[in-house]
């Protein structure tokens, strides 16, 4: 059994229904592609690395995560913060405005809380956000961790994800992600994130700046013009699903790491992996919310298929 450690923030998720209607759930970008691989490989072990509150909403994401299968084995207690908390809005096509309070949270304290190393893992994931809501000294205690990982034969699994409001500026920004970049066996960059962060325009742009970083395996999200995957000197594209009504655009890149991670821990190749991850992407912008309820997942999955 493959054996996965994915590091980030679970979040309370407030979503406007609309007439003053809000909704609640727990995501987050790293949360929900622990979900999202762990219902699409079930013979997979996922654990996430997270630190949570003493508060009743923080038993309750424990609650939502054993329900799904996740392991809380390296999710640590803080006695004097809680989660976090944000709140979407969604457009007539769409697309997603967030407002968050996630400062001081729980998690912004896991390397501090964090007993033990990543020894019964296999892969390790993270996010530009994880690095984001660390402060400096975490953030080397995480690179030193990240480091002994890999010198024990661990692959490191990294997904850019900037958020320019929780960074001081952009080189700062690029400093920690090019490091992050570095130590990764597989990367997961976006078009949005690259042009916001490096200013890079076009697919090779990316593909060049990460693989001079020494990133074997690049897979390059695009929107709708599709996925384009570099593995040591092949590239190929696979084109993204079509969707006939989209809800809500969130967790759509996060769902797809999933699904990707997913196909490719199970043993296929890039390019079923990508075909994967697509079809999960394409389920879950289909329903409102970042993680779908269970039966209407794997309801649209099966027609995909």
């Amino acid at each position: 059994m493959s054996r996965i450690v994915i590091f980030g923030e679970c979040m309370v998720e407030l979503v406007n229904r609309g007439a003053d209607t809000l909704s609640k759930g727990y995501a987050g970008d790293t949360y929900n592609t622990a979900v999202y691989l762990k219902r699409c490989a079930r013979d997979i072990s996922v654990s996430y690395l997270t630190a949570i509150g003493a508060d009743f909403l923080s038993d309750e994401l424990l609650f939502k995560m054993g329900d799904e299968e996740i392991n809380t084995d390296q999710v640590y207690r803080s006695e004097d913060r809680n989660l976090g908390l944000y709140m979407v809005r969604t457009d007539k096509h769409g697309e997603r405005t967030f407002a968050y309070w996630r400062a001081n949270s729980a998690a912004t304290q896991t390397l501090n809380l964090m007993r033990g190393d990543l020894s019964n893992a296999d892969v390790f994931y993270f996010s530009g956000i994880s690095l984001a809501i660390l402060d400096e000294v975490q953030r080397l205690k995480l690179f030193d961790l990240i480091d002994g990982f890999r010198a024990k034969g661990g692959k490191v699994v990294f997904d850019p994800n900037y958020r320019p409001r929780l960074w001081p500026g952009p080189e700062h920004a690029q400093l920690w992600t090019d490091k992050a970049y570095s130590h990764a066996d597989i990367a997961f960059p976006g078009g949005d994130d690259h042009l916001a962060l490096y200013g890079h325009t076009d697919v090779d742009a990316i593909h060049q700046h990460v693989a001079n970083l020494g990133v074997k395996e690049i897979i390059v999200k695009n929107g709708a013009v599709g996925v384009h995957i570099y593995e040591q000197d092949s590239h190929c594209i696979v084109p993204v699903e079509r969707v006939e009504t989209v809800v809500d655009t969130t967790a759509a890149g996060d769902a797809f790491n999933g699904g990707y991670l997913s196909a490719r821990l199970s043993g296929k190749d890039v390019t079923d992996s990508a075909s994967f991850g697509a079809k999960v992407a394409a389920t879950v912008i289909s329903y409102p919310g970042a993680i779908v309820e269970k039966d209407a997942f794997y309801k649209h999955i099966a027609a995909l298929s």
